[in-house]
């Protein structure tokens, strides 16, 4: 979930920086109370694989771990891809150089997705943390190889505002579109500098997975094992604030996720 640049793709404002929206407006969001339901038991057999495109070792759990976990359980075959290794996420820290965290953030990775009990292949393509625009057909590459026409990728939602998250986007899209697999979206950041009335948020497209307790309890945990992420800086005076810090987690913590299909 590195960084704290806007992406210049759309004309629409999406400053990633401050508090963020309040997270009021979402829990009172109309669209999401009444969101259609999203039916994973048909994913899991329709799908001889699932693709998770991610710019950074986080963003899928945040934005998609129980429902990942769901997945497992129905023997989805799921195959993780960690576009870069997040090695950006401190800059100047002298406690999370980036090659501790080229080691630190798949290792959490691999942690938080044993909490969830997910069954998965993980694949690190090693580009560069920031720069991901210039790799794009990296990506599109990687996946062109190996995805099949009866697969599916689950990748950053296109508009989301970060540039590695919609460089992300537009290179599994072309992979989709190349192979003829299908093609589903989620935010992550759109969480931060959006509010529900935003024209640019496809509520027509979205889809919801409610979750239970025990499935929370579950993402909590899991989300914990990012200790480079939720933790704060210690190598400054003060310390920095946490990349993921309680007023963030919570928009990962809700009782549901989303999905654009």
């Amino acid at each position: 979930m590195d960084g704290l640049v806007s992406s210049d793709r759309t004309s629409i404002v999406r400053r990633i920086a401050g508090l963020g929206s309040d997270e009021a407006a979402w829990g009172n969001c109309a669209e999401i109370e009444h969101m259609r339901v999203m039916d994973l038991d048909r994913w899991a057999t329709r799908h001889a694989r699932i693709w998770i495109v991610s710019p950074h070792p986080d963003d899928e759990v945040l934005a998609l771990g129980a429902t990942m976990a769901r997945l497992s359980s129905l023997k989805a075959d799921l195959r993780i891809v960690s576009v870069t290794a997040g090695t950006a996420s401190h800059p100047g820290s002298t406690d999370w150089t980036a090659e501790r965290l080229q080691w630190a953030r798949p290792h959490e990775l691999r942690r938080a997705v044993d909490v969830l009990g997910i069954d998965a292949a993980t694949f690190e393509l090693d580009i560069p943390d920031g720069d991901v625009a210039r790799h794009e057909d990296t990506i599109t590459c990687f996946l062109t190889q190996r995805v099949r026409s009866e697969d599916l990728i689950l990748t950053p939602w296109r508009w989301d505002g970060h540039p590695d998250h919609e460089a992300s986007a537009a290179a599994a899209a072309r992979a989709a579109k190349r192979c003829g697999a299908g093609l589903a979206e989620y935010p992550v950041w759109m969480w931060h500098w959006a509010t529900p009335a935003d024209e640019l948020i496809p509520w027509s497209r979205a889809r919801c997975i409610r979750l239970d307790e025990e499935e929370l309890d579950a993402k909590r945990e899991a989300i914990r094992q990012f200790v480079s992420q939720v933790t704060p800086d210690a190598a400054f005076d003060p310390p920095r604030p946490a990349i993921l810090p309680p007023h963030v987690v919570a928009r990962f913590t809700r009782p549901y996720e989303i999905l654009f299909c």
